[in-house]
């Protein structure tokens, strides 16, 4: 049997172990980039059949789940008309007020099952800790550590579509909260009992959830 040089097989035995080395690198990159890609499809995919994330109407959040057939519908052009609470959510850095998000999904089921958005009123009374949602950035990074607001897009597009967001002035003044810290549109009530009272006396519906 012929024998092969010392050198030749050290070279031999380096050039297979780095191509092992290689092959160990390059399949665990792929598995985790499945892996990743995996779960981005699966973060972005509904698990419920008929639920859509967000839209038709707030594009930012507000989940909704088609219902087909319902068996209880409103009266032809009924207006829709509802004020919610927002007191928690405090200074969240990372994620959207959850009782804002409320809001967003009463749009966008009433529209997704052919209500006319301009037979959609809402309206939202913030105090105790759910003044947060309603700060520039600017004012929301100085006030909680340099972040900015994580509910800001959400609270203009409500805005933006009629939605009445009202802070509490004794929520504002106990805070030191000032106008300008304000994102547009936002308005100031002497209250929230007040701004409740005067929603329901229009019509809104109180939604406690």
């Amino acid at each position: 049997m012929r024998a092969f040089p010392a050198a030749l097989v050290l070279l031999l035995r380096r050039a297979t172990t780095g191509l092992f080395a290689d092959l160990t690198v390059s399949r665990t990159v792929v598995l985790a980039s499945s892996i990743v890609v995996s779960m981005a499809a699966h973060a972005q995919t509904p698990s419920i059949p008929g639920q859509q994330m967000s839209g038709p109407v707030i594009q930012s959040t507000g989940m909704s789940i088609k219902v087909d057939d319902p068996t209880f519908v409103a009266p032809a052009g009924h207006l829709f008309k509802a004020v919610f609470e927002i007191n928690a959510g405090g200074g969240d850095t990372v994620r959207v007020n959850d009782q804002l998000t409320n809001v967003a999904r009463y749009y966008n089921t009433h529209v997704r099952h052919g209500i006319p958005e301009a037979q959609v009123k809402a309206a939202a009374v913030f105090h105790g800790s759910g003044w947060p949602a309603l700060l520039t950035d600017a004012a929301f990074a100085a006030r909680f550590g340099g972040k900015p607001n994580p509910s800001r897009r959400l609270t203009e597009e409500l805005i933006e579509h009629g939605a009445q967001l009202v802070l509490c002035g004794q929520t504002a003044g106990a805070r030191g909260i000032r106008r300008d810290e304000l994102l547009p549109g936002v308005k100031v009530a002497i209250s929230a009992m007040s701004a409740m009272q005067i929603f329901q006396s229009d019509g809104f519906a109180f939604i406690a959830w």
